[in-house]
């Protein structure tokens, strides 16, 4: 007889492993996960809430000698249809239709209405509904040519669940709103159209939902302006308009398209902050001394009219040049001045600053990735970026001594994280102030970290590993702190018209208070809420651009490009690549016949027979050899 053990019971969500070779798994709420038994008959799929029973299998008990017994979990029960939309491939016999899933050997196939003139093996989207019990749904779109560019990120969207076009309800909603603002709210509101206000955003920006302004004051200091646009005057709960923000959460941004939080009649029009046009916003304003240090703060509900819109490339253009004149130039440079302090006492806090380029894919007229562009901040970013952290930090201090609120948080890491992290820098020669073993950590630990490798080669590896070992910042009922901006009290407040978090606080906020009543169960049911839908968003948004770079590199097999060996594992090393923002394989086996061993600290991998020696950090030469941009596969060799 085959040995057993006692079956235990799970609830947990089922995902997709990512990697080459794909496994469906249980992962439970400690993050623990289960490899899938086989199953016959019960239909579950990615992202459904699943009941499971835990045993060994008879291979379960091979890994003894290296650890525990692996645990298996057999499904016995589909909780939540988690999983509401699947590609697959669209299959008919003169009875009936089905989709087999693009991960056939791990998934079901789906039932599905016969479609006259859908040839047999069209790639679909299927809509699957939420009911546990079925597994049946409808076709919601097809793809003749599913490789197009605009047909590739139109399948991601539905491929994780991203929102899509908006019900009519919210669209003759947000039509119902006058062209200009009213003649007789603007009356009740403190009117800034006289005030030299500057909106500055990237220069392909969809919505502007925050300005600046700036008013000098004796002794070196002055008032900064914060305003913000009122999306709370237009989205009101309990309308269409404040369900659909509610279930999309955030804005979501693709390289091709924006999927916004909000119609694009409020988001890009009448909510947005736009050169020369009347908008009402929701402003906050902070009394600083010379140094940066707040004397006092308030907030109004305010009328303005954007001065200028500039793009940040146009702001530091200005900003460069002590002579410019530029109707903003004195504007700029006093809010350049202002916004330098407040970053200097920010970073005296403690805060953590990870150089990290952002990757934007430029399309050329056919669609396709043109140009990959990597950008690292400037003072015109800092400005804008200091101004928001100050405006948020002195809101989430209003929301604290209100008592009530939902707060940004970022929690301090977890101890064994920081243990795997001061394995890793001490095989880099360096030791955190204050480790795992102390239980008493501060910003400035890490912070000394990240120092001490700035224009170093090993600076992206080192901070790519800090930022590893910290938690995810999210929303929360209850205020936690935010660790990596070193800042006690913190919450959002300066873009509610991608970010519905922002629209709450402004609810509560408000001086005239209306709509700003929510208990603290609520705020913590909607802040768990809008964590979960910012995290599909930004991983929805990451994979677009991981996709578009790997069609990018598609059109450049061969070629040879500079990056950085960023880790190393006993199947080979990976190497980030200068300018691209993303990594591939070089594996063991181009490195030739002889055999590979891993230091012990695992920072480098050395040849046994000709002693050469890859090291993380290390600056390299590869060739672009294989990309599988579908299954996000970047395979490398060496150039030399």
């Amino acid at each position: 007889m085959g040995r057993s053990a006692k079956r235990q019971t799970v609830t947990g969500i089922l995902r997709i492993t990512r990697g080459r070779f794909r496994k469906l798994v249980l992962e439970d709420a400690e993050g623990r996960r289960f490899p899938i038994a086989p199953r016959e008959g019960l239909p579950a799929f990615p992202g459904d809430r699943v009941k499971a029973e835990l045993s060994t299998p008879s291979w379960g008990f091979r890994s003894r000698r290296r650890g525990p017994p692996v645990m298996e979990a057999s499904l016995v029960a589909v909780i939540e249809r988690g999983c509401t939309t699947l590609l697959g491939h669209y299959r008919a016999s003169r009875q009936r239709a089905w989709v087999v899933p693009k991960d056939k050997d791990l998934l079901p196939p789906i039932e599905v209405e016969q479609r006259l003139g859908l040839a047999e093996g069209t790639l679909v989207a299927v809509d699957l509904g939420r009911n546990p019990g079925l597994v049946t749904g409808t076709i919601a779109a097809s793809w003749e040519d599913p490789d197009a560019p605009a047909s590739v990120i139109e399948q991601l969207v539905y491929e994780r669940d991203l929102p899509r076009a908006f019900p009519a309800a919210v669209l003759a909603e947000a039509a119902r709103f006058p062209d200009r603002v009213p003649k007789e709210e603007s009356a009740l509101r403190r009117d800034l159209r006289g005030l030299e206000v500057i909106v500055i955003d990237p220069f392909d920006a969809k919505d502007h939902d925050d300005a600046v302004s700036w008013e000098p004051g004796a002794g070196g200091g002055g008032r900064l302006g914060v305003p913000i646009a009122d999306v709370s005057w237009y989205v009101r709960p309990g309308r269409a308009l404040d369900a659909e923000a509610r279930a999309r959460g955030v804005s979501c941004y693709l390289t091709d398209r924006v999927l916004p939080m909000l119609p694009p009649r409020l988001s890009a029009d009448l909510c947005s902050l736009m050169e020369g046009q009347d908008r009402l916003a929701l402003s906050v304003f902070l009394d600083l001394d010379r140094d940066g240090g707040v004397l006092r703060g308030e907030i109004q509900e305010t009328v303005v009219r954007p001065t200028v819109s500039l793009s940040y490339e146009d702001a530091w253009k200005v900003m460069q040049d002590s002579r410019s004149r530029h109707p903003q130039a004195k504007g700029l440079h006093a809010l350049q001045a202002i916004s330098a302090k407040l970053r200097e006492r920010r970073f005296a806090d403690g805060s953590l600053d990870f150089n990290f380029p952002e990757t934007k894919v430029i399309l050329g007229p056919d669609g396709e990735p043109a140009e990959i562009r990597q950008r690292l901040g400037d003072p015109s970013h800092w400005l804008v970026e200091e101004c928001m952290i100050a405006a948020n930090k002195w809101t989430g201090e209003m929301l604290a001594l209100a008592g009530r609120g939902i707060w940004r948080v970022h929690e301090p890491p977890a101890m064994e994280d920081v243990a795997e992290l001061e394995e890793f820098l001490k095989g880099m020669g360096v030791k955190l102030r204050r480790g795992a073993a102390s239980r008493d950590l501060h910003p400035k630990d890490f912070q000394a970290v990240l120092e001490r490798f700035k224009g170093e080669r090993e600076e992206y590896v080192v901070h790519r590993k800090v930022l590893q070992a910290l938690r995810l910042a999210v929303y929360s009922a209850e205020n936690l702190g935010h660790f990596g901006l070193a800042i006690k009290t913190y919450t959002h407040f300066t873009s509610p018209i991608r970010r519905y978090a922002d629209l709450l606080v402004h609810r509560m906020l408000r001086p005239s208070g209306v709509d700003g009543r929510y208990t603290v169960r609520a705020l913590g049911d909607l802040a768990s809420q809008i964590s979960a839908l910012e995290r599909r968003a930004q991983e929805g948004e990451w994979a677009c651009t991981k996709l578009m770079v790997m069609r990018y590199l598609m059109k450049h097999l061969g070629e040879t490009f500079e990056g950085t060996v960023s880790r190393v594992e006993r199947y080979g090393a990976f190497v980030e690549l200068d300018g691209i923002g993303q990594g591939g394989l070089v594996a063991r086996e181009e490195l030739g016949t002889e055999h590979f061993n891993v230091s012990r600290d695992g920072l480098s991998m050395r040849g046994g027979r000709s002693g050469h020696t890859f090291r993380v950090g290390q600056r390299v030469k590869v060739i672009v050899a294989r990309v599988d941009a579908a299954r996000g596969f970047l395979d490398l060799a060496l150039a030399e």
